[in-house]
């Protein structure tokens, strides 16, 4: 609503839903308008090129970055029939039980910071892998997965419904949605860092001088931005440059 203020014209979200952001990146491509932009997680500049060995574009010409404007919170949780309370814990309990206890992850950052998190502290776990990840959810509320990592809001529904334990945000700070979950760093695993920034990315050749003034106008209305209905979704303000 501020763009459109700003701008004199309406700015219309049109969601377009697909795996990895695919969708709305070809929406993006095929468009070429240059009226239609990119609102994003950072996952198709960032986790696609590593997880796929070839993309239906070129991330690093086809998107061009503009701003970034808020960060999602991204946490690890574990199943409350564990009855673990940190990612100590969970380590102690790994470690005493190699390879019977397991993991999984929505794909993108929560899945490399869960993998981090195994790595950092020395364990074996076992990843499951689910092509919906709606029923990840429903396993490891019923106990038949250990832990799991995912977006910060879907956790905190199971955690109000004593299924599931939420241990740390992977996050630098604290979310504000949950500020007695500490992060990561803080439960002594410092290198357990990742979070799920959202930002515009416009089109390939995209002008500079209409990309910088895309990017002043965000940080200018990002004062206004509604930082309490961005906290109920598991989010903050962070609006950064390219």
């Amino acid at each position: 609503d501020k763009l459109a203020q700003r701008w004199g014209k309406p700015v219309v979200v049109e969601n377009r839903p697909g795996p990895d952001a695919l969708v709305a990146v070809n929406a993006l491509m095929t468009a070429r308008d240059e009226h239609t932009l990119l609102f994003s997680f950072g996952g198709p500049v960032t986790i696609n090129p590593v997880m796929n060995d070839k993309l239906p574009y070129d991330p690093e010409r086809d998107l061009v970055p503009i701003v970034s404007a808020s960060d999602s919170f991204l946490a690890i949780g574990a199943t409350a029939a564990l009855k673990i309370n940190s990612l100590r814990e969970l380590q102690t309990r790994a470690r005493a039980e190699p390879g019977k206890l397991n993991w999984a992850a929505t794909p993108g950052m929560p899945q490399f910071a869960f993998a981090g998190y195994v790595v950092a502290s020395g364990v074996d776990m076992t990843q499951i892998a689910y092509r919906d990840f709606g029923p990840a959810f429903q396993d490891v509320a019923e106990g038949r997965i250990a832990a799991v990592a995912a977006g910060l809001l879907p956790l905190l529904g199971l955690s109000q419904g004593g299924k599931v334990k939420i241990l740390a945000v992977t996050n630098r700070q604290r979310s504000p949605a949950a500020p007695d979950v500490p992060t990561a760093s803080e439960s002594g695993f410092p290198d357990v860092v990742a979070e799920g920034f959202q930002g515009f990315f416009g089109w390939r050749d995209m002008p500079a001088a209409l990309r910088d003034q895309i990017a002043a106008d965000v940080r200018a209305v990002a004062p206004e931005m509604p930082v309490d209905q961005l906290a109920n979704l598991g989010q903050v303000v962070r609006v950064g440059s390219t």
